[in-house]
């Protein structure tokens, strides 16, 4: 099932995501994230934005996360997201991080979102895959940006549209952030 990120899901998610940080080039981050600095992350997110976990109904694991989050503080780019997923090693292939992905498009899109970003560094050729599939399109690379492992890594944008705007020029506003981050 998918729902919103809890307090008690924050021990997996970190591991998760520090599997990523010391054993990939998936992230440009170096150190391994404690639980309280990962929670702060997702207290800050989840202000704003939606923040899913996927829970496997049987054995109640959690196995992946997705989040949207600013693209850019400044405010004309209110409209636009950046997407991240993360799953865990051995649950990729498994068709979750689509499930993730159209659940986190879809509260996006609710929420009044026009555009969602992804950003993707250059030897993470299954999440190029992925967002293509996904439709999103590249819109451009960018070579050494990072370095990481002994060696430079590009990134590459990939955008996504949800809405068209109005040849007039008016769109209304997001709406609210109803889901908050839920402590049990």
């Amino acid at each position: 099932m998918i729902r919103p990120i809890r307090i008690d899901d924050i021990p997996t998610c970190v591991s998760l995501y520090n599997r990523y940080i010391t054993d990939t080039t998936v992230t440009f981050e170096f150190d391994p994230l404690t639980e309280e600095q990962f929670e702060n992350r997702v207290r800050r997110i989840t202000q704003n934005y939606p923040y899913l976990v996927y829970e496997d109904d049987t054995t109640g694991q959690v196995l992946g996360y997705a989040y949207l989050d600013c693209y850019s503080e400044r405010k004309a780019y209110r409209f636009t997201c950046d997407l991240s997923i993360y799953l865990a090693m051995d649950a990729r292939g498994r068709g979750i991080g689509r499930m993730l992905y159209e659940a986190i498009e879809a509260e996006a899109y609710r929420r009044g979102f026009y555009t969602v970003v992804a950003i993707v560094t250059s030897e993470n050729t299954a999440s190029m895959a992925f967002h293509e599939a996904m439709g999103f399109v590249k819109m451009a690379d960018f070579e050494n940006m990072g370095h990481k492992f002994g060696h430079w890594l590009g990134v590459r944008y990939y955008r996504k549209n949800l809405r068209q705007p109005s040849l007039s020029g008016e769109t209304d506003e997001l709406l609210p952030q109803e889901s908050k981050f839920i402590i049990e």
